[in-house]
């Protein structure tokens, strides 16, 4: 065991957060698919809504079994790499069914490869996720980790965003066409990064050797974590209201505002707006407690939601607008995205210091079970709500109560919900000083077995 943490070379950083562009071009398209196919193939959005709903649940129920096979599977020399790999080929196969149907679909083909898409998708986020802990034991090389990973999904973003203006399309909307486009350039990119990947990315190491965990020991892990039980909850908030604010986003510029050539915009500008705002994140992260970050980014982010009420079809200038206010979103929304992520590998520490067992896939398959659970049912139950409005895709216009509801249900309700996850992650208790205090106790113990710490949150 090293004595102290080992600062990761930028080849290293870029190699392992290649993973992180992959997964974003097979789940960049998840909150479009429902509108397109709806408005394609006549489907109905209430039962596309239950197929998400169902869909959502399997993967939500099969986070934990997914986390203790990502534990129960790490290779001796290559670590989490295998599953990874393994699940971004899967889930880049299924994606291609999904991105490119035949001519004459229903909710069957639907449900088969979307469903097999996003538990792929789910393997690979669990391990990768857990690779995420081991790959560094420092508080702010793990924040300098997570920016990466961030860094290589705002690539991911920036691909799937030009697809829809490459020249030779019909439409510079994001349709199925753009997305035909788009499954080819991942069956193209992928084996390149994946390479990168292998070849180049550390495997990672552990203060705590891997131990199989009971079903009582995982239950011990949520009940007795008291900071694991804080950041839970936040995510819960942060997840019910960006499930919503997603779910909705594309019918509400493309349906109610007439604003749909705005959304590709939306993710070409968005994606340069993200780039600045991760690189003034990195300098604050350097001087200021994480969890204190998240607060700020994500009551930048409600502010930004609220003010998009104002805007009605028809306005001028709507579609400059719509492009600039999504663009305060993606500056200040990284901090919402990077510090969960670089916060799961002090969790698993505190763990593996309270307890003995660090458990970082099961760490890491609650932490994303919860957002999967509460985001994914959001945005099932986002289009569901909306349609008790009278509120369908595509339509001339909308009368009051259709016009209401898309705007609550996707403005109003994510801004209270992540409000109200800014006054909960106010008080998350593993500031930098503690998290060193936490390495050097088990520094100092045997690399065999942790003996279980009275500590608590």
């Amino acid at each position: 065991m090293a004595a102290g943490p080992r600062l990761l070379t930028v080849r290293e950083m870029a190699a392992f957060s290649a993973p992180a562009a992959l997964l974003l071009l097979f789940r960049a398209a998840a909150y479009v698919i429902p509108a397109l196919y709806a408005e394609r193939f006549q489907l109905d959005l209430a039962e596309i809504a239950g197929i998400l709903f169902v869909m959502r649940t399997a993967e939500v129920l099969l986070q934990i079994p997914i986390g203790l096979v990502s534990d129960a599977t790490r290779h001796p020399r290559h670590g989490r790499k295998p599953l990874v790999m393994l699940g971004i080929v899967l889930g880049s196969m299924a994606t291609w069914f999904v991105y490119v149907p035949p001519d004459d679909v229903g909710l069957v083909y639907l449900g088969i490869w979307l469903s097999l898409a996003t538990l792929a998708g789910s393997l690979t986020e669990v391990a990768y996720g857990a690779w995420s802990t081991e790959i560094t034991n420092d508080y702010r090389e793990r924040a300098r980790c997570a920016s990466y990973q961030t860094w290589a999904s705002i690539a991911g973003k920036e691909m799937y965003a030009l697809v829809p203006l490459l020249w030779f399309l019909s439409s510079n909307r994001i349709n199925f066409e753009s997305l035909q486009v788009t499954a080819w350039i991942l069956a193209g990119v992928a084996p390149v990064l994946l390479l990168c990947a292998w070849r180049w990315a550390p495997a990672g190491d552990m203060l705590v050797p891997i131990d199989r965990i009971s079903l009582r020991q995982l239950l011990d892990l949520v009940l007795r974590n008291g900071p694991l039980q804080r950041v839970l909850v936040v995510l819960m908030l942060w997840e019910l209201g960006t499930g919503f604010m997603f779910g909705l986003d594309f019918m509400r510029i493309d349906s109610y505002l007439k604003a749909g050539e705005a959304v590709p915009l939306q993710s070409l500008f968005g994606v340069w707006a993200a780039m600045a705002g991760l690189a003034a994140l990195q300098w604050v992260l350097k001087r200021h407690e994480k969890h204190h970050v998240w607060v700020v980014s994500m009551s930048c982010v409600a502010c930004v939601l609220l003010a998009q009420l104002a805007l009605s079809p028809g306005m001028p200038h709507l579609v400059p607008i719509i492009v600039g206010l999504w663009m305060l979103v993606a500056a200040t929304v990284a901090g919402s995205m990077v510090v969960p992520m670089s916060l799961v590998g002090d969790l698993a520490d505190y763990e593996a210091l309270r307890s003995g067992q660090r458990a970082a896939g099961p760490m890491v398959a609650i932490t994303q079970m919860t957002q999967k659970l509460f985001g994914g049912g959001a945005a099932a139950a986002a289009l569901w709500v909306v349609s008790l409005f009278g509120f369908k895709p595509g339509q001339a216009s909308y009368d009051a109560t259709a016009a209401f509801g898309i705007q609550f249900v996707g403005l109003a309700l994510p801004a209270m919900c992540i409000v109200a996850a800014a006054f909960v992650a106010w008080r998350y208790p593993i500031s930098a000083r503690r998290h060193r205090a936490i390495v050097r106790r088990l520094e100092r113990r045997s690399p065999a077995r942790a003996e279980p710490s009275t500590e608590r949150g």
